[in-house]
C-alpha cells in the first residue's frame, strides 16, 4: 500500500509540474537546484526530465503496489517503506546526473560546482586512521 501512496503522490507531483510549469528560475514550483539555475534552457531541460521521470518512477511504484498486494506481501512494511523512500529519490538522482552532462557537454558547468561524490573521494582520501581502544588493547597482548 505504501508503494501506491509513493507513485500516486508522484504522479500528482509530476501532473503539476506538467500544468504549473515553472517558467522562471526560483519560483516555488518546479525542479530547482544550482545546476538547474545556470543557464535558461538547461532549467528548461531539468522541468521536463524531472517531470517525465517523476511520471515513470510514479507508474513503476503503483505497479509494484499493486503486485505487492495482490501477492499479499503487505505485512513487509518497513522494507516496502525503506524501497519508496529509495525510489521516490531516484528521478532527482536522474534529473540532477542528466544536467550535469548536459552542462558539461555544453561548457556551461560552473567553475564553482563542486561534484558531491568527488568530494566525498576526496575526504575519505585525506582522512587518517587513529588508533582506537581495539588497537590499544591488541598491542598490549
Amino acid at each position: 500500500m505504501i508503494f501506491m501512496f509513493a507513485g500516486t503522490f508522484e504522479w500528482l507531483l509530476a501532473l503539476m509540474y506538467l500544468v504549473n510549469r515553472a517558467h522562471k528560475r526560483g519560483g516555488i514550483f518546479g525542479y530547482t537546484s544550482y545546476l538547474a539555475s545556470v543557464t535558461d534552457d538547461g532549467f528548461a531541460r531539468a522541468q521536463t526530465w524531472c517531470r517525465n521521470s517523476l511520471f515513470m518512477t510514479g507508474l513503476g511504484e503503483l505497479l509494484v503496489g499493486a503486485g505487492i498486494h495482490y501477492l499479499q506481501w503487505d505485512r513487509f512494511f518497513i522494507i516496502w517503506l525503506f524501497l519508496a523512500a529509495l525510489a521516490f529519490l531516484t528521478p532527482y538522482l536522474y534529473t540532477e546526473s542528466r544536467l550535469k552532462r548536459y552542462l558539461i557537454a555544453h561548457d556551461a558547468l560552473p567553475d564553482d560546482y563542486v561534484d558531491p561524490d568527488e568530494a566525498l573521494r576526496q575526504r575519505s582520501a585525506q582522512r587518517q586512521r587513529t588508533e582506537g581502544l581495539r588497537d590499544q588493547l591488541r598491542h598490549h597482548r
